[in-house]
């Protein structure tokens, strides 16, 4: 099969060349790794959503700073009978964005959901360590309530509504899922969710001064924090991907969630193993050629739809 081309500052790139590259920036997640790997993808994306999408760039779901969103639907009209495809960004829950002027990046994803049936929100929350766990769960919820309370005002309609998380946005996800509990009476509200490269098992992962900034340095609370229990117990359907360049820990991660799922379930739910992805580029690069993800994505949210 004939490589998928790419645009890339004039040249042409195949997927092939791309990988090899995303492979040299290495498995490690720092500041050179997140800078390289942008400087690799946002040249392949529209420098702004096309003539085609229309932004509502952000709309307040909440009264913190941090609580805000972006709207992505037809320029040619509401359709509200669109599945919404909701996108958490990641950061290791200190850092990150949904949005920064003069970047693709996370547009691509509001753009690529209205350009294969869906409407698209992209949101950003609140951070730790000024806000800790549950905050993350909260903000999740505010999202729901807000989508369902006033989205027919921005042409969007929460009856099928898909949350998709990368990184510690993936681990926000689950642990919305995981923690119906915080938010009973209420429903959960979803069809589906999408994690990519997540966090599920706190207590495993290696120390650093991420996850205590967000769940406290007190360990002995992140086995009931941790979402592998409720994940195999849910009946929310799932897509989860794993990308070739994770780090060994994220690989860990999602491994134990497959394992949990099947030894509960007996059976995996849908899965994506990215190759030519790293843990960052997996959410950038969503929607060019070569990405395993997307496909599985629109068929995972037309199946549950």
């Amino acid at each position: 099969m004939r490589p998928a081309l790419l645009a890339h500052k004039g040249d042409i790139l195949n997927f092939s060349d791309f990988r090899k590259q995303l492979a040299a920036i290495g498995r490690e997640i720092n500041l050179d790794t997140v800078a390289a790997t942008r400087k690799l993808v946002v040249p392949l994306h529209e420098a702004t959503p096309g003539a085609d999408i229309n932004v509502r760039r952000d709309v307040q779901y909440g009264p913190d700073e941090r609580q805000r969103l972006d709207i992505f639907t037809p320029a040619s009209g509401f359709d509200p009978s669109r599945p919404v495809l909701v996108f958490v960004h990641g950061g290791g829950f200190i850092a990150g964005d949904k949005h920064t002027e003069g970047s693709p990046i996370y547009s691509n994803i509001g753009q690529w959901a209205v350009r294969n049936g869906c409407n698209g929100v992209v949101i950003t929350y609140r951070l730790a360590p000024k806000h800790q766990w549950p905050s993350g769960i909260e903000d999740l919820r505010a999202v729901v309530d807000f989508i369902q309370q006033q989205g027919a005002q921005h042409g969007i309609d929460a009856s099928r509504l898909f949350l998709m998380g990368q990184s510690a946005g993936a681990a926000h996800v689950a642990s919305y899922v995981a923690n119906a509990d915080l938010y009973a009476p209420k429903a959960h509200g979803i069809s589906g969710i999408i994690l990519l490269s997540g966090i599920y098992s706190y207590e495993l992962m290696p120390p650093s001064p991420m996850e205590p900034a967000y769940l406290g340095t007190d360990r002995s609370v992140y086995p009931a924090r941790s979402t592998l229990q409720g994940l195999s117990q849910t009946d929310v359907p799932m897509l989860i991907s794993l990308t070739e360049f994770d780090p060994p820990q994220f690989e860990r991660q999602t491994l134990d969630l497959l394992s949990a799922i099947q030894s509960v379930k007996a059976k995996l739910p849908a899965f994506v193993y990215a190759i030519g992805q790293n843990h960052l580029s997996v959410a950038m690069y969503l929607g060019l050629p070569g990405d395993l993800v997307a496909p599985q994505l629109k068929s995972f949210i037309e199946l549950h739809s």
